[in-house]
């Protein structure tokens, strides 16, 4: 890792908050909260009290905030910046959290984790070749039937450039497409995009807008296979055998 990169990643709570106006977990909103349960908490329906979820890379700690208010599991997250960790430690105490490098901390565990969480990770990775080991190391930590969810900057909104660009630690950003493309590299099966959910209807019609508005552009540029056009992008992918 080069110096520069090294540093940014030690105080990367100090980017985080200006570029996110709330850094406390528990001051998420309703709407934010709502958005969580309606895009992904169908996948939790299916897990039973206890069982064991990973945040690979839980940065301050809002996506683990979520898993341990909404439902009964056993939620542990990792992620190499101290200053974050420490933040987590103190706004979602009921989760098991480690400062560690993500990936060799996923790669200490074989079919353990009934769910893994990797978002806003793929993208600050070194190069390619990390990112297929870090969707490698999450199958692997997986039990059979279990599935990764990962959510990264779409490149086919109209501000992906900014979002590849506003922070120094990223390198890539991606469409609803490659990341299936990578998922299905690393073995994860019955792979999909998870569109995001809104609770309320102001952000329904923003949804439908920003939709309608990226659809008429990227026909008019003949290039119509893209059906995701969120700012992020997510996808699921299950274990298997």
């Amino acid at each position: 890792m080069s110096e520069l990169r090294r540093l940014l990643f030690k105080r990367y709570d100090s980017h985080h908050s200006r570029v996110n106006l709330n850094m406390d977990p528990r001051g998420m909103s309703n709407i934010i909260l709502g958005e969580l349960e309606l895009t992904y908490g169908h996948l939790l329906d299916g897990l039973s009290a206890g069982s064991k979820v990973l945040d690979m890379g839980c940065g301050a700690g809002f996506l683990l905030y979520w898993l341990s208010e909404c439902k009964k599991l056993s939620v542990m997250g990792v992620d190499i910046s101290s200053s974050q960790i420490e933040s987590v430690r103190s706004n979602v105490s009921s989760a098991e959290v480690y400062c560690a490098d993500g990936l060799e901390f996923t790669r200490g565990y074989r079919d353990h984790f009934d769910a893994i969480f990797c978002f806003d990770v793929l993208e600050h990775l070194e190069d390619e070749d990390s990112c297929l080991h870090w969707i490698q190391a999450a199958r692997k930590a997986l039990r059979p039937g279990g599935f990764l969810v990962c959510r990264v900057p779409n490149a086919a909104h109209l501000t992906g450039a900014y979002m590849r660009y506003n922070d120094l630690t990223h390198r890539r950003s991606f469409t609803g497409l490659s990341l299936l493309q990578l998922m299905e590299a690393g073995r994860m099966t019955g792979c999909r995009s998870l569109p995001v959910r809104v609770p309320h209807l102001k952000g329904k019609i923003r949804l439908w807008l920003e939709s309608t508005l990226h659809r008429v552009l990227f026909r008019l540029s003949c290039h119509p296979p893209e059906d995701i056009f969120t700012y992020n992008v997510s996808a699921v992918g299950f274990r298997r055998d």
